[in-house]
């Protein structure tokens, strides 16, 4: 087996290069210059991308342009990268023999205050959600096509973390946004769950799958959390985002998941257990 990790210098693909078996080949892509991987663009993807996929293949696909301001501001360009340039590499991936796993959004559903699983219908809230969606419509029923639908991907080194580390640090007070709930999980969850997924593909019939944690936790929560286990300076003020925040971002996602928990072989942890460990 060998291992396709589109976007392999970020956030979740950098996770997933470290921990994939050492037994299986691994080819890391990047659209940025000077990283030690094989330079894909997604706004330009060409025949010869392609080129190093066969049917022993697993593309994990974690590349896009994520930040759902810059997918409303910059609809055209966000489209090409999230839309046309993704789902054309997950076609000539299928073509070749590959399997894919498709890293898509929590925000496919909207949202929701009250919990539900994969069962329930999606109602895409803003541009990035609407492209991430629009993937996953293209290639529903494809055995070779699997989603998962990610809530905040907690860890040391997340965008919201190192926010609040830094606030600590200078000894500022952070700012934080309220109401804003999500079902928080950690990477390691999200990779070992991964991982698991292409070793049990076949037994697997979900073709979408929510990786969320298990509570739906606030930003407060979150920072009380943290303070808790690490961050004992932490000081911070609430305050209410203006309306524009919420155009692309759902108030609430209470997303839960039992083909997670079945993944894992356990519960995933909680927000307090992976901050320990985060922080050990």
């Amino acid at each position: 087996m060998n291992f396709f990790i589109v976007g392999a210098g970020g956030y979740l693909g950098r996770e997933l290069t470290r921990r994939a078996d050492p037994s299986f080949k691994v080819i890391g892509t990047s659209s940025k210059p000077g990283l030690n991987f094989i330079c894909l663009d997604l706004q330009s993807v060409r025949d010869s991308d392609f080129q190093l996929v066969d049917a022993t293949s697993v593309v994990f696909l974690t590349a896009a342009i994520s930040a759902p301001d810059v997918c409303a501001r910059e609809y055209n360009r966000a489209w090409v990268v999230n839309v046309t340039g993704t789902s054309r590499f997950i076609q000539g991936a299928i073509n070749r023999g590959a399997r894919v796993v498709f890293f898509s959004s929590d925000a496919v559903y909207g949202e929701r205050e009250e919990e539900f699983d994969e069962k329930i219908a999606c109602k895409p809230a803003g541009e990035y959600a609407q492209m991430k969606r629009e993937v996953e419509q293209r290639f529903s029923g494809n055995a070779s096509f699997k989603a998962i639908r990610l809530s905040y991907v907690f860890s040391r080194e997340d965008k919201f973390t190192r926010y609040l580390a830094g606030c600590a640090e200078r000894n500022e007070e952070a700012e934080l946004f309220h109401p804003f709930f999500r079902a928080i999980v950690h990477r390691d969850d999200v990779v070992e769950g991964a991982l698991t997924l292409v070793k049990r593909w076949d037994e697997i019939p979900e073709q979408v799958i929510n990786f969320g944690g298990p509570q739906v936790l606030s930003r407060i929560d979150f920072a009380e959390c943290l303070r808790e286990a690490h961050l004992h300076d932490l000081r911070f003020t609430v305050t209410e985002p203006s309306a524009d925040f919420f155009n692309n971002r759902p108030r609430v996602i209470a997303m839960t998941s039992p083909v997670f928990a079945g993944l894992l072989g356990r519960s995933p942890r909680t927000l307090s257990e992976a901050a320990r460990l985060e922080f050990a």
